[in-house]
């Protein structure tokens, strides 16, 4: 069973991840690259593709390259650098640990915790585990999950179902979903939560353990939307809520009234 003491040590453990001075609110950009030139903003040099290697050429370190085949974080102008395939195309993203969404945070913004947003679920499973594309917040870009099929569960005196997905290593499962609360006080494009495995075959969902994906505080990150069929009609008010700020092209904005 979860309580609000193991509440109180995820959220701490949230903080730390969020909080991370080379994490996801450390990047200042994302940089889609190409057989073309460009400048990539917080770090010197002019950055290109030729087949799976990136360039850099005019750097403050001269000119270097690398083979990217998995991602990766290099050190580069004194900061760390990831570089990633996304969408079968090289990408370069700095992580600064002085950027100024990183002094943004403060820590993460939640519901009070409520029992009642905890629900015994059963999975009704497909005749096969299916393989599903779920898309992103990148136009035209999908991610791959495995799905055993979907928990059923009671919640406000309706019954609900969501397809869930195979977390690797673990007999738990992973739920993404929207509600109505989804790009009002809870980010635009869903939160995730951990259905865990009981003894007895079953699922507890905890929707106070839900959680944000880092594209709810940056434009630079590639997340999972909530599938079609996961958006529940109701409002899930546990869990964590739209932060404060985002990270954007034009700077760190407010999403306090969007």
């Amino acid at each position: 069973m979860t309580s609000p003491e193991k509440w109180q040590s995820w959220l701490a453990s949230r903080n730390r991840f969020f909080s991370d001075p080379t994490g996801f609110l450390s990047i200042t950009t994302i940089a889609w690259l190409d057989e073309n030139l460009q400048e990539v903003t917080g770090v010197s040099g002019q950055w290109y593709v030729v087949g799976d290697t990136i360039w850099v050429k005019n750097s403050n370190s001269g000119d270097h390259s690398w083979k990217v085949t998995e991602d990766t974080e290099i050190d580069f102008d004194g900061i760390k650098v990831e570089l990633a395939i996304r969408n079968n195309q090289l990408v370069v993203r700095p992580r600064d640990p002085n950027s100024e969404m990183l002094k943004s945070f403060d820590s993460v913004i939640t519901f009070e915790y409520d029992p009642n947003f905890m629900v015994k679920a059963k999975l009704i499973p497909f005749d096969a585990p299916k393989e599903m594309l779920v898309g992103t917040v990148v136009e035209g870009m999908t991610v791959g999950y495995v799905s055993p099929g979907a928990l059923e569960f009671e919640l406000a005196g309706q019954t609900f179902r969501l397809t869930a997905f195979d977390k690797v290593g673990s007999q738990d499962l992973v739920i993404i979903y929207k509600d109505a609360t989804s790009g009002i006080s809870s980010y635009g494009t869903g939160r995730s939560v951990t259905a865990s495995h009981q003894e007895d075959d079953s699922y507890l969902i905890d929707f106070n353990f839900s959680g944000n994906f880092p594209c709810s505080y940056t434009d630079f990150a590639t997340c999972p939307i909530a599938p079609v069929e996961n958006r529940l009609p109701i409002s899930i008010e546990a869990g964590e809520k739209k932060p404060l700020y985002r990270n954007t092209v034009s700077g760190v904005v407010s999403q306090v009234h969007q």
